[in-house]
């Protein structure tokens, strides 16, 4: 079996099928390092695209909203090359407010929101007629991240050009691209692309410090979807997924820790009591956690190291790993081949808001 390839994806989650899917799609030749993790982020996550919701620098609000966009295209060829269906709702996102921060949040709306008074929204959506409004943000929405992973694999599985291993990497050397493994030995390519979550911070071999760290996300699945559009509100999030309802998510530093908690499930049960109080009986049907990973400033690091540019990072997607991975994917393919990607300038690994020696 060869060990060589033109491009060596480190990482199996959402980041690193798709840049493999990407570089095949070009014509180079990958294999794939993975050895699946507990904790890992891309299927426990909940799937939000929402670049409207947090307050971005403005390119990475742009990039933010270009990953969205970008979405309906990219389920649309998947579809055509594996034949699954990978449900996106793009009804929009509810951001409730409260009596006392309803006008600053209207004075903060972005273009294209919709203010929805009480009234307004107790007609769309009876469940949230407790509130004093909200600002639908109509463009975002939320995938169902686990039939697109199930559509991912496929996708690999079905492409000749993409060899995927199950093996553990030691270390890698980023100026003679190899990895080092325990049982298969070492792996070689012209590029190497760290796409290992959580975990990218620890690799030996790295030419550089990278500030990415485990953050905890709970979440759990309630027996009843009382409402159509996915909401922020009650200090968390609600996605409806079928017949269920998804609630979301703490953010906890509890370092590689992925079980589900106590106390981070009766967090996670006032949130979804809060948004809607006929959820507060609800039977919570599964619980789970993820471990984000978090960048120092929240944001990806994506593109080539500029000392070792043999190595491309695909990393510290944060909460934004399900918006971003596909978008970032495309453009990563153009750094694998050598090309210009102003797009990922405001991601790079050497930005100052990663120079901090805090972690």
């Amino acid at each position: 079996m060869s060990t060589t390839a033109d491009v060596l994806v480190l990482g199996g989650g959402i980041a690193g099928l798709t840049v493999a899917l990407e570089a095949a799609r070009r014509e180079l030749s990958v294999i794939i390092l993975d050895m699946p993790r507990p904790g890992a982020a891309s299927r426990a996550a909940a799937g939000m695209l929402a670049p409207s919701i947090e307050e971005l620098p403005p390119a990475m609000r742009s990039a933010g909203i270009a990953a969205r966009d970008y979405y309906p295209h990219y389920l649309a060829a998947l579809h055509d090359r594996t034949g699954i269906d990978v449900p996106l709702d793009r009804r929009g996102i509810l951001q409730l407010t409260s009596d006392t921060d309803a006008d600053a949040l209207r004075r903060r709306a972005p273009a294209g929101a919709e203010w929805l008074d009480s009234a307004a929204l107790a007609e769309r959506e009876p469940a949230f007629a407790s509130h004093h409004g909200a600002l639908l943000h109509p463009f975002d929405g939320a995938v169902d991240n686990l039939v697109l992973m199930d559509a991912l694999e496929r996708a690999i599985a079905g492409t000749d050009a993409i060899r995927r291993i199950g093996a553990e990497v030691l270390s890698i050397d980023a100026d003679q691209p190899s990895a080092l493994t325990p049982t298969r030995g070492r792996f070689f390519a012209t590029r190497l692309v760290l796409c290992t979550g959580a975990w990218a911070g620890g690799l030996p071999g790295l030419p550089r410090r990278i500030p990415v760290r485990p953050v905890r996300g709970q979440l759990l699945r309630l027996d009843q979807s009382p409402t159509r559009h996915v909401a922020y509100g009650g200090g968390g999030y609600l996605v409806p997924r079928g017949d269920t309802v998804l609630i979301g998510a703490t953010s906890e530093e509890a370092g590689f820790e992925n079980e589900t908690s106590l106390g981070g499930l009766s967090v996670l049960r006032s949130i979804a009591a809060r948004a809607i109080p006929a959820l507060a009986n609800a039977l919570v049907v599964d619980h789970w956690a993820g471990l984000r990973p978090m960048s120092l400033d929240t944001h990806p690091i994506l593109g080539a190291d500029p000392e070792s540019p043999a190595l491309v990072y695909a990393c510290g997607y944060s909460r934004n790993g399900i918006l971003f991975a596909p978008w970032a994917a495309a453009q990563l393919a153009g750094v694998l081949l050598g090309d210009a990607t102003p797009e990922l300038d405001p991601f790079r690994v050497d930005r100052p808001e990663l120079r901090s020696s805090r972690h």
